[in-house]
């Protein structure tokens, strides 16, 4: 196989592993509020139904206030992203609502600005008492870099 032909078989493997990987991601969220008032489901992209721990959404509850309840959504997204010089970024997607979220999570503490980037500790701490409620995202960086 010539290395021309390698390289567009090894791009087409790739799309096709990452198009089987975003049916995995979450096609809606949900309110605070929807998880107040019993709901526990959130559809994926593939049409299948996520399941979010309720003890997870017990704590979540208990540590976010109620006024807050109608502007933060679940699942919050993380983008864990490695750079050509070798750092790792670890990210929260969407805007200034889904940060805040984050910060209370880590540290029961709200800000303006939120929280959009983790350390690995934080970055670990989210997953380790909230993993129903957040979902991950790859990002290949540098030339021809994807999104996974």
């Amino acid at each position: 196989m010539s290395e021309e032909k390698l390289g567009e078989y090894l791009q087409r493997k790739f799309r096709e592993e990452a198009r089987r990987l975003a049916a995995l991601l979450p096609a809606e969220s949900l309110t605070l509020m929807e998880l107040s008032r019993g709901k526990r489901e959130v559809r994926l992209n593939s049409g299948e139904l996520h399941a979010l721990r309720e003890e997870e959404v017990r704590a979540l509850l208990s540590s976010v206030p109620p006024f807050l309840w109608l502007n933060c959504r679940v699942p919050l997204l993380l983008r864990y992203r490695r750079e050509e010089d070798g750092r790792s970024l670890y990210l929260v997607e969407g805007g200034i609502w889904q940060r805040r979220l984050a910060e209370i999570m880590l540290s029961n503490n709200l800000t303006a600005e939120g929280k959009g980037e983790l350390s690995p500790e934080e970055f670990r701490h989210l997953l380790g008492k909230y993993g129903s409620l957040v979902f991950v995202t790859l990002e290949a960086s540098g030339e021809g870099g994807a999104e996974i």
